[in-house]
This record gives C-alpha cells, sequence and structure tokens, in this order.
C-alpha cells in the first residue's frame, strides 16, 4: 500500500520533477476533485477544491486549501494532479477511470505542428519507460499510448490541446490506476485492468512516480525534438505490446485485420493486413485478436 498522510495524499515533500520543470517557475495545483486535469489546465470548467503549491529553491510551498480557479494564463512548467478525476477523457472520447492512481497533468511549451503531431506515441513511451526504471516491473505500451502490465491496461496517456487566439495551449494528461480501485468501478473495467504493485524499496508516493515521468519527459523531450524515432526505435521495440500479435484496427470506417510491425519514423504502426498488404496508419482504435509471443512478463531491467 503507498503510504499517504491523510492531509498530503499526494505526498508533495518528495515531489521532484526535475530541475528543467522546476527552473520555469510553474505551479503545482494540487486538487481535491477535478473534471479533468487537462480542463482545468486549459482553463475548461469550474473551480476546484485544493492547495496551490510553489517551489522556492528550497521546497514546496503549500498554501491553504481553497477553491481554486482554472488557470487563464498557467505559467510554464505547471502541473495538476487530483485526488479524483470525475470526467476523464481517453481515446475516442472515451471517459477515463483512474483506479484511485495517480491522475495528472503538464503544461507542454509551443511546440511547430509537425513535432507536436509525433508527441502522443512518444509521450508513451517515455512514461512506460520511467515506470519501468522506477517500479521495476515491465510495463509495456499498446500504440498508440495506452500502459499496460500483464496484458491488461494499467493507464493511459492523451495530448489535448486549445487555440487562443494566436497562440495554441498544449497540454499531456496521464492516468495510472494504483492501489484499490474505487467502490464505483464497473466490473468490465476491473476485469480488464491492472493497479501498479506497491514497493516500499522503490517507491512510497504518488509525488514519486509522478516526478519520475516528468523528469524522464522533460530531460528527452529535445533530444526526440531533435533526432525524431530512429534514436528511440530500440527503446520502442523494448516495450511494444502489439509487435508480432494479430490485432484488428479501426481507423474511421475502416476496419484492418493483420499483423502489427511496430512503427516507422514518423510513430505510425506498420500494418501487415491479412490481404498482404502493407499499411501506415497515424491514427486508430487497436484490439488485440491473436495470441503470439507475449512479452512483458518478466521483470524490467
Amino acid at each position: 500500500m503507498i503510504l499517504l498522510h491523510k492531509r498530503d495524499w499526494f505526498g508533495v515533500a518528495g515531489f521532484d520533477p526535475g530541475e528543467a520543470r522546476l527552473r520555469r517557475g510553474g505551479f503545482l495545483y494540487l486538487l481535491d476533485q477535478a473534471g479533468s486535469t487537462s480542463d482545468y489546465l486549459l482553463s475548461r470548467g469550474g473551480a476546484a477544491e485544493g492547495r496551490l503549491c510553489r517551489w522556492d529553491g528550497w521546497g514546496w510551498q503549500v498554501g491553504a486549501r481553497q477553491a481554486l480557479p482554472p488557470p487563464r494564463e498557467p505559467r510554464p512548467g505547471s502541473v495538476a494532479v487530483a485526488r479524483c478525476q470525475t470526467a476523464g477523457r481517453g481515446r475516442m472520447g472515451r471517459r477515463w477511470h483512474v483506479g484511485g492512481g495517480l491522475a495528472m497533468s503538464w503544461l507542454i511549451d509551443p511546440l511547430p505542428a509537425p513535432q507536436a503531431s509525433r508527441l502522443a506515441v512518444w509521450t508513451g513511451l517515455a512514461a512506460a519507460l520511467a515506470l519501468r526504471d522506477l517500479t521495476g516491473v515491465a510495463v509495456m505500451l499498446k500504440w498508440p499510448n495506452d500502459l499496460r502490465l500483464h496484458g491488461r491496461k494499467l493507464g493511459g496517456i492523451i495530448l489535448d490541446m486549445v487555440v487562443q487566439g494566436p497562440r495554441s495551449r498544449f497540454v499531456a494528461g496521464l492516468g495510472v490506476n494504483v492501489g484499490d480501485w474505487p467502490p464505483d468501478m464497473p466490473a468490465d473495467l476491473c476485469a480488464s485492468s491492472i493497479a501498479l504493485p506497491a514497493d516500499p524499496r522503490r517507491w512510497t508516493t504518488l509525488s514519486h512516480l509522478a516526478g519520475a515521468i516528468l523528469r524522464r519527459w522533460d530531460d528527452e523531450l529535445p533530444r526526440f525534438l531533435e533526432s525524431g524515432w530512429p534514436g528511440y526505435r530500440e527503446s520502442y521495440h523494448e516495450v511494444d505490446d502489439l509487435e508480432g500479435r494479430q490485432i484488428r484496427l479501426q481507423c474511421g470506417r475502416e476496419t484492418l485485420h493483420g499483423i502489427s510491425k511496430g512503427i516507422d519514423d514518423e510513430g505510425a504502426l506498420i500494418l501487415r493486413t491479412n490481404e498482404g498488404e502493407t499499411r501506415k496508419l497515424l491514427a486508430g482504435d487497436v484490439h488485440i485478436t491473436g495470441t503470439s509471443r507475449r512479452k512483458g512478463d518478466h521483470a524490467a531491467r
């Protein structure tokens, strides 16, 4: 069980998002309940109860619990974390349930459109690698951005944006199941999902998970923007939960069946269809339909 104080469910004293993010001077919004942490950073919706935290160079200064309206102009580097998220979103407009775990969103500095379009799958890769390194369990990635463990869904990532005049605001939203399921968790989701096992030797608070993911993301983003996927092909292969599997992919009105062959240099899924055609797809809804060599049933390095 994760070790949390009643008044500090996140473990804010141990939150280390890395020097790069701390230097930006962003705020940490610790929200008791929010519809969506991404919507909150995108200035959508109403106020949320919580605490505003500021880094003063020595530690986190935690404000009094109060109603915090969504920031109209959030500081670069800001992060929002919710103890309870009531309207989280997954891909394809689905509702995203977080089973008593980490619900976090963070601001992304403005990026050119071509680079932003490649970022979603890579963000999933960065999160999977960070969780592997911290926890020692073999977290996998199901293209484009589902985190999986032992064949069941552990979490997910979605990128969102709003256009505000000449500028766009980007956020990355992440949910990871940790600990016990909430009482209202649908039975079918309980059966297909899994929660991250606690390991006091490696991590004890949600802040440890959040910090590890943000540090990995910030530290490696410049390299990804400069070199793209070729420099990450080996890492992706290690966590790819689809490669070699028989899958069904829904892309708009088109349904494709075939075997996943990994990704190309743009992050597109390479599909060898049952008809013998090779297709590259930048988006789609994937379902695993056949068994194959299973990866991820061993401990991560």
